[in-house]
């Protein structure tokens, strides 16, 4: 119950964080993306199949918070839950470098891939647009996702495996 619990309170603090304090913050004039950050975060430490409804719902939430299309923030996000899910099965997790360059690399395919989406969606900018929001956004992102990782690894999540990746406990191999 605690394991399923804390990752809801740290989604409700996300989004309080992205209603309140985002708005009084601009880098470049782009908004942070406490609710982008902690959902990375959250599919680097915890990831699993719970991840996807945290990613859906949380970029809903996101994208009703901001003026951008419906549904685009999601879709990303499951994306990005999704091969950050399937990359930390087999890579190592007991240094913050790791995870740390994960969440960079993926803010950055994120932003850029969000910065296409909106040209394609309509906004003008040109390359422009991927430039001037795609790198300011990954910045300040990458610095809230470090914030966010060295609070929340203190945290108990249990990481949900796959049985492909474990070996039964009752065979010895002799």
């Amino acid at each position: 119950m605690r394991t399923q619990l804390i990752p809801l309170i740290g989604a409700a603090i996300a989004v309080v964080l992205q209603i309140i304090v985002a708005p009084l913050i601009t880098f470049f004039s782009v908004v942070p993306g406490f609710i982008v950050s902690y959902v990375i975060v959250l599919g680097i430490l915890r990831g699993g199949n719970s991840m996807y409804w945290y990613a859906f719902v949380l970029g809903m939430i996101a994208d009703l918070l901001s003026q951008t299309p419906l549904g685009l923030t999601p879709f990303l996000l499951l994306i990005a839950v999704f091969v950050l899910s399937r990359v930390f099965e087999v890579l190592d997790q007991t240094t913050p470098a790791m995870p740390l360059i994960a969440c960079v690399v993926t803010l950055l395919v994120f932003e850029v891939l969000f910065a296409v989406g909106l040209l394609i969606a309509g906004y003008e900018g040109g390359i422009s647009l991927i430039v001037s929001r795609a790198l300011p956004a990954t910045l300040i992102n990458a610095i809230i996702c470090v914030i966010y990782y060295f609070l929340m690894r203190r945290l108990p999540f249990e990481r949900e495996s796959s049985s492909a990746w474990t070996i039964s406990q009752t065979q010895r191999f002799r």
